[in-house]
């Protein structure tokens, strides 16, 4: 199954944080820069609330999952250093493809996807040809 690094985002994390935290955890790689996304200043109140507001690369809702687990996923296209280093209970055989790989993948053998991010990969697909 090719899947793209997912994650959870913790009670009151940021989500900066926890972009870094999992491409960290999952991937052992280092972001070097987040594109086409905006991220705006931190608010807080008099009551200590903290805020922002922030626009990811694509989000991405689940309206029905056989686990039966509702999620809103944001997805965030960066760049990154360093080669991926796994844990063998995270991932088998990570591998970087090309735009042209990928697309001849989901072209010819979409069942190989995690279903849910399919349509996600697709959207970069045609980002990525229209920059």
């Amino acid at each position: 199954m090719i899947e793209i690094p997912a994650g959870n985002i913790n009670a009151y994390e940021n989500v900066y944080e926890a972009l870094r935290r999992e491409v960290k955890e999952e991937c052992d790689l280092e972001i070097t820069n987040i594109i086409d996304h905006y991220r705006g200043p931190i608010r807080e109140s008099k009551k200590r609330d903290k805020t922002f507001v922030f626009k990811p690369f694509l989000c991405q809702q689940a309206l029905q999952t056989n686990a039966g687990l509702p999620w809103i996923g944001f997805v965030f296209l960066c760049e990154v250093k360093g080669e991926p280093h796994l844990e063998p209970t995270e991932a088998k055989d990570p591998q970087w493809l090309t735009i042209a790989e990928l697309r001849q993948l989901i072209k010819t053998k979409p069942a190989k996807f995690f279903p849910i991010q399919l349509p996600v990969l697709e959207y970069f697909i045609r980002y990525w040809k229209n920059r």
